[in-house]
């Protein structure tokens, strides 16, 4: 049969999606049909058995069924109306009652059974139900079996999430298997349609499972396929000189600082790779504040006095300007010249930068996606840097590299991987580690105290204002963008009144791009005294006169997202600190935060919250805005990994790659959809 939709259609290609649930679904995540149909149920109601009516317990969700007695329609007013239903089960007459649902009236049959869900009172002797989901016993709508429960935001509900779901997938062809024939054989793997279907509307438990199985096998292999095809091109391709004949002595002795040892060894490490005929490809993981940046330069130094161009991209505006303030300080008396290039600048000045770059007489640019354009065009570059992978999909990396020939990549990443997992998860790249910390910068010292006690907090952040430094207050990120907004504001007017004579500003994920980056240039140029904010500053800005950072409900964030917040301080030799407000008594929130107390490694934090954490539910692992991140919390799942792991090196080996289009459209399809948003 002809199916009408296709996965990469707008969701406004299904009936019941106009322009205002669209946008309402863009907010989600949810801008395709492949976006819909893998947006994963959170839990499951059971509604598969039906109880008397009689038995049922009042203001709680039960199923009932009865035949309809009698139905009638009755005006309350111009504009309202009621349909009033009485049905008998096996016990007794109870009635349900519908307000302003006229249509129902044409749907409903005297003398046919119906299934009814909703929560029951008693009125006067009798159980009504007060506009409940009914549907006819055996019909498309019977409201019986494991009903799906999805993560929702305002204006938008999971009924209609289940309406839309259901056309999406019967609407759209989504039995292609890609997957070889043996190896599904041998995995007893579920066809890929069941997948979906089961995994949203599941005939059974067994049915769940192996469908949930199908759907990370197939995440996981796919990833490690990818992966694998990524290296075996680089492996293939050449540069057109290797980098071998630069002296770095003269970029070390311009250094105010000493290196580290993991510095020191990270360097030769990119030395090593330039030197070579095969273009670079190395990640260099480092806690925050580990000083990746000064390698970064070495590379940047070595590819520029070679002869060649480099290029640095951030994910925002002001991480760019952050980089160009400091490398154009760096590098001022060594002669490389450097340029900044963002959106929003005057046309006049982008075509001078622009010139300079074609010309070659700019050795390095520094900026945003701005850099990707067309219109930029290099004489010879060399090296391109990219300052956190996650933040870059495989479309824009690929278009950073189509900008020279044999391009040395070069990526920074503050998000600490376990150990075990850094090959599985970068096996296409080299990686280099850096741990250790400059000298003289100071731990974090980190405090924990609870709903009751946390004022010290705040008079701790009085101690840093007095001293002239300044603070961030977290608060929670919510789903529902209102509720965030109310969080924030709700903060911000209790501090105002705390700190009335210093300036406090607020930042969420409601704002405009524009409107977050301003407030964020206040903070760094010290205009703003506290900044509260949601996680968008879980990856900042280096203000290095920030020296404490208040956590509200820590208990609502993993591990590593609270070592990612509290990276935000600490950031030059005088002492920080990271209060964590606790607001939850559970034993999961106490470990966590002894966690966090006591240790202050990124990487051991990594592996602590690898293990607490374990395998979750598929709508979390998946709905996290993240590819890469879905893909970490994926290799929770340890026995379905080793297969992929081992599935993909024996395909890869017989060359038995069924459709290596199908794997690159859908990679490039997920990274384009990462919908990260983090200042």
């Amino acid at each position: 049969m002809c199916k009408s939709l296709l996965l990469t259609d707008k969701v406004n290609y299904i009936k019941g999606i106009g322009p205002k649930k669209q946008d309402k679904l863009k907010n989600m995540g949810i801008e395709t049909v492949q976006d819909l149909i893998e947006h994963f149920p959170v839990k499951y109601r059971d509604r598969r058995i039906i109880q008397n009516a009689s038995s049922a317990s009042i203001d709680k969700d039960v199923l009932v069924s009865g035949r309809l007695i009698r139905s009638n329609i009755r005006s309350l007013s111009s504009k309202r109306n009621v349909i009033e239903c009485l049905f008998r089960d096996e016990t007794i007459n109870f009635s349900a009652v519908f307000f302003n649902m006229p249509y129902l009236k044409q749907t409903l049959s005297v003398g046919e059974h119906y299934v009814i869900f909703g929560k029951m009172k008693i009125r006067n002797g009798l159980r009504i139900w007060t506009n409940p989901e009914i549907a006819k016993e055996g019909s498309k709508n019977d409201t019986r079996g494991l009903i799906p429960v999805y993560r929702c935001t305002a204006g938008i509900t999971s009924r209609e999430l289940i309406k839309w779901i259901k056309i999406a997938l019967d609407e759209t062809d989504i039995g292609y298997e890609w997957i070889d024939s043996e190896i599904i054989e041998k995995n007893k793997l579920c066809s890929r349609e069941y997948s979906y279907r089961n995994i949203h509307f599941p005939e059974t438990e067994q049915s769940y499972r192996a469908a949930k199985y199908r759907i990370i096998y197939e995440q996981l292999i796919l990833y490690q396929l990818a992966i694998r095809i990524n290296r075996r091109i680089i492996d293939d391709g050449t540069k057109d000189s290797s980098i071998s004949n630069v002296s770095i002595k003269p970029f070390i002795e311009s250094l105010t600082f000493v290196l580290t040892n993991d510095q020191k060894k990270c360097i030769q490490e990119i030395e090593r790779d330039l030197s070579r005929s095969k273009p670079m490809n190395r990640l260099v993981q480092g806690d925050v504040g580990c000083g990746k940046t000064v390698v970064a330069e070495a590379a940047i130094y070595i590819c520029t006095k070679a002869g060649n161009q480099a290029a640095l991209m951030a994910p925002t505006a002001i991480l760019a300007k952050q980089h160009f303030e400091r490398l154009s300080r760096d590098f001022k008396n060594l002669g490389i010249r450097t340029a900044l290039l963002i959106s929003g600048m005057k046309t006049s000045e982008r075509r001078e930068l622009l010139k300079g770059v074609k010309s070659g007489q700019i050795d390095l640019v520094i900026g945003t996606h701005a850099i990707l354009t067309e219109d930029v065009e290099f004489k010879n570059l060399a090296l391109a840097i990219t300052d956190e992978q996650h933040r870059f999909g495989v479309n824009q990396r690929k278009k950073l590299t189509e900008k020279g020939r044999g391009i040395n990549i070069l990526v920074m990443s503050a998000t600490p991987i376990p150990r075990t997992l850094a090959a599985t998860v970068f096996g296409d790249m080299d990686f280099s580690i850096i741990k250790s910390k400059p000298e003289g910068r100071l731990e974090t010292i980190t405090r924990a105290v609870t709903e009751e006690s946390r004022e010290r907090a705040y008079a701790a952040i009085k101690k840093e204002l007095v001293k002239g430094c300044r603070a961030y207050v977290i608060a929670p990120s919510i789903e529902d963008n209102e509720d965030e907004l109310s969080s924030v504001e709700k903060l911000y007017n209790e501090l105002k009144k705390k700190f009335s004579n210093y300036n406090i500003a607020c930042l969420h994920g409601k704002m405009l791009k524009e409107d977050k980056e301003y407030i964020m240039n206040d903070f760094a140029k010290g205009k703003t005294d506290i900044l509260i904010a949601t996680v968008v500053v879980e990856v900042g800005i280096d203000v290095s006169d920030a020296t404490i950072i208040v956590i509200e409900n820590a208990e609502r964030f993993g591990l590593a997202q609270l070592h990612q917040l509290r990276g935000r301080v600490g950031r030059s030799d005088m002492q920080s600190y990271c209060y964590l407000v606790n607001y939850s008594k559970s034993e999961s929130a106490k470990i966590r935060t002894e966690a966090m107390v006591n240790i202050s490694d990124g990487f051991a934090i990594s592996e602590e919250d690898y293990r607490l954490r374990g395998p979750g539910d598929l709508a979390g692992t998946m709905q996290s805005g993240n590819y890469q991140s879905n893909i970490l919390s994926l290799c929770r799942y340890t026995d379905i990994l080793d297969l992929a792991v081992k599935d993909a090196d024996y395909i890869m080996e017989e060359n038995t790659v069924t459709d290596i289009n199908f794997i690159r459209e859908y990679m490039e399809t997920m990274y384009k959809n990462d919908n990260s948003d983090i200042i």
